[in-house]
């Protein structure tokens, strides 16, 4: 086991977004948060402003920044010629950005929805060409456990063993969509980051809730159990106070962070994760 410190992070976009951009950052500093993640696209800039400036200013304020996500709008565009081909331009355009600021770890779907075409020599070709930019800029490209696992394996099966490539476990997607197949346990030798949030299971239309620790099913003391034994440098809350959460209206931003604060370094100490 390392003995390096492991963070704790909360993803950025968390709700609130009617407080301005620095000061939901400075309350994820206040909180007691190491880290924060960032979507590393142009989608939500009316709520957030610029990609650029909240990596600016969080440095400024002391939290460090060591996963993005890139944007997962046309995630099944790697598996086509033609949309894959300004998929990997927009990649690569993310891997400067990410690596000229330090950026370790950049998150990508591997799917969209239920659009996306079977796994292809198309999309292979393409994540190696994904590979050469992420090595070329110093970066990690983190798949994600998303609906169908079949798409990871894939692209483990092709690339395992490319210091470029990484995997990025999400809790609560493996709740709600692979309840029985245990990606932490399957990737775990390629574990980099995390995104840790919760939900109800595979319920209802819109299973994927992105709760808070401790308002859904999932079994949080086994996974952080796997997260020490598996050496996890990096875990990162992605939970939302949204509409679907029973704390919806209910909490100011400030009392939600230092509550998921709280529930994230209990469970840590509680599997022994220093």
């Amino acid at each position: 086991m390392s003995l390096t410190k492991v963070t704790k992070g909360q993803n950025f976009r968390c709700g609130f977004f009617e407080v301005d951009p620095l000061t939901r950052l400075k309350q994820i500093k206040q909180a007691g948060f190491d880290e924060t993640m960032f979507w590393w696209g142009t989608e939500f800039e009316d709520t957030d402003g610029s990609r650029f400036d909240l990596f600016d200013n969080a440095v400024k304020i002391g939290l460090s920044v060591s996963t993005c996500h890139f944007p997962s709008t046309h995630a099944d565009w790697l598996w086509y010629e033609q949309e894959g081909k300004e998929y990997v331009k927009q990649f690569d355009q993310a891997c400067a950005e990410c690596g000229e600021r330090g950026v370790k770890y950049l998150v990508i779907h591997l799917t969209r929805k239920l659009v996306t075409p079977p796994p292809n020599q198309t999309g292979a070709d393409n994540f190696a060409r994904m590979l050469d930019c992420a090595n070329k800029h110093g970066v990690v490209i983190a798949v994600e456990n998303t609906r169908f696992l079949n798409y990871n394996d894939f692209i483990v099966s092709r690339f395992k063993g490319n210091p470029a490539l990484g995997f990025c476990f999400d809790s609560g997607h493996a709740n709600c969509y692979t309840p029985s197949e245990s990606p932490l346990e399957r990737y775990s030798d390629m574990l980099v980051t995390t995104h840790i949030h919760d939900n109800l299971g595979p319920v209802g239309a819109e299973p994927d809730q992105h709760h808070v620790m401790g308002e859904g099913t999932v079994n949080f003391s086994r996974i952080f159990d796997l997260l020490k034994k598996f050496d996890a440098k990096h875990i990162n809350l992605e939970s939302y106070c949204n509409p679907t959460s029973r704390y919806y209206g209910k909490l100011s931003l400030q009392q939600f962070l230092q509550m998921s604060f709280d529930r994230l370094t209990e469970q840590m100490k509680k599997s022994g994760i220093e």
